[in-house]
């Protein structure tokens, strides 16, 4: 894949994920192709779960990304983020069933129900980013897989959340049910701004920013840090917002000029660990 095919698709998820091109200044000459085509694809995988309405559409992408995840070991691709990864031994030998369980996750979070409580939500997320997770470690074998879940699933969690006007369109909720009860709302009243519906919103990004601030950091990869670190500081002004949508969406295409000092010390870490 060249330079340039590779650059169009950073750029492409840079906007709603600037997070990547900044975390990418952190890794080594070697490691940025492979860090870039695996966020690229976790994105596009994720797309196809969470943005595509038409079920038929969503269907067949997820299948096209099966087939592809399936030939990546034997070192098959047909598409350009899959040929990067496939040119890198480690990730060849994580296994068949390890990279379809990237895509099988995603059909089962498009089909799943709403979640009933915030921890089942952040539950559902992680079995998508777990997988995610552990193909990010043939890369940086040094991070913590668990860790990186979780804060992979946290930033899911803020970004579907900060979408829920378009996941309202479709079938998607994503806001836990007992959120909704304790504000008696419906889903059809989460698609108006009113003084109930920002309550509960704040409601759900301060218990994202308490459960970012615990999350452990100690062994997780620039891209991790900076999203996880960049997500607290989100949710925490939402949260404090008397428009929590519109505010944490005025925020989404930029960093908190401390996502750099919590880059460069994620990526000390690791170094120390070598």
């Amino acid at each position: 894949m060249s330079a340039e095919a590779l650059s169009s698709f950073e750029a492409k998820w840079a906007l709603a994920h600037p997070e990547l091109p900044l975390a990418l200044r952190f890794a080594s000459l070697s490691q940025r192709p492979l860090i870039s085509a695996l966020a690229c694809l976790g994105h596009e995988i994720a797309h196809a779960a969470f943005r595509i309405d038409e079920p038929e559409v969503a269907s067949s992408k997820l299948h096209w990304w099966r087939e592809e995840l399936a030939g990546l070991p034997a070192g098959r691709s047909r598409h350009p983020l899959t040929g990067v990864l496939a040119g890198h031994a480690p990730a060849r030998t994580l296994g068949v069933e390890a990279w379809l369980a990237i895509v099988e996750a995603a059909m089962a979070l498009r089909e799943a129900g709403p979640a009933s409580t915030l921890d089942e939500l952040l539950a559902r997320y992680r079995h998508f980013d777990l997988p995610l997770a552990r193909a990010e470690a043939t890369i940086l074998d040094r991070i913590d897989v668990e860790a990186t879940a979780q804060a992979m699933s946290l930033s899911r969690a803020l970004h579907e959340a900060i979408r829920l006007r378009e996941a309202l369109a479709g079938s998607s909720l994503p806001l836990p049910l007992d959120l909704l009860a304790r504000h008696g709302l419906s889903r059809a009243e989460l698609g108006r701004a009113h003084a109930d519906r920002d309550a509960a919103l704040r409601d759900h990004f301060a218990a994202l920013a308490t459960v970012m601030g615990a999350a452990d950091r100690d062994r997780l990869s620039a891209l991790s840090a900076i999203g996880l670190h960049a997500g607290r500081q989100r949710a925490r002004r939402a949260a404090r917002a008397r428009d929590p949508l519109a505010t944490v969406a005025r925020d989404l295409d930029r960093l908190p000029l401390s996502s750099a000092w919590a880059g460069w010390r994620a990526a000390r870490r690791l170094q120390a660990r070598a």
